[in-house]
């Protein structure tokens, strides 16, 4: 009798940790082979952007994150929230992706949940890659790549060189560490200063 109550507990345990995660996706269609990232800056989960940053270049999509949107030059965005929770450490319980089109209409989701906030499950604090990994693929897995509009050339002055507003564009669309992007905003705005020899 007392094998076969430890036998159905541990049936009743391995079923409840196997059903613990639930993944819901509507997969992405067609896409270009570039899209922006809309950074959430309420997401503690420090390498979620990395980690979906591999995940699109994977399936052959270049990202750039950006804190706000320039519509005009990103036609495809992606949105994602995550959430952590607490258990001994903190772990990813809850993730959503969103991939937005040229007229902002949703065009495919995704989402992580772990039910119960993962409960017994010692798989809840695996790492936020092998939780999304799958997630991702999924979601891109069918993915048919479009070939992107060719963009106009940017506007040159009449020295040959880009404009001051063009350069500043490009800089911003670097993707820079906000040292490196310092250093290279002052070195932008000292170049078109007149030199004033004092002596």
């Amino acid at each position: 009798m007392s094998k076969a109550l430890s036998a159905l507990s541990l049936s009743v345990l391995a079923l409840g940790l196997a059903a613990c995660t639930s993944v819901r996706v509507t997969p992405l269609q067609s896409a270009p082979t570039t899209m922006c990232i809309e950074e959430n800056p309420k997401v503690m989960v420090s390498d979620f952007v990395p980690v979906l940053q591999q995940g699109f270049a994977r399936h052959g999509i270049t990202t750039q994150q950006y804190s706000t949107i320039p519509w005009d030059q990103c036609p495809y965005v992606v949105r994602y929230t995550a959430r952590r929770s607490w258990d001994m450490a903190p772990y990813m319980s809850s993730a959503e992706l969103t991939i937005l089109g040229p007229r902002r209409q949703t065009l495919a989701t995704a989402a992580y949940h772990l039910r119960g906030k993962g409960g017994l499950s010692l798989m809840k604090w695996q790492g936020t890659k092998s939780k999304m990994d799958p997630v991702i693929d999924e979601l891109l897995s069918n993915t048919q790549l479009i070939a992107e509009p060719v963009t106009k050339a940017p506007a040159v002055s009449e020295s040959g060189k880009l404009s001051k507003q063009e350069r500043l564009k490009q800089l911003q669309q670097q993707n820079l560490d906000y040292e490196a992007y310092q250093r290279a905003y002052r070195q932008l705005m000292l170049e078109d200063q007149p030199s004033s020899d004092v002596r």
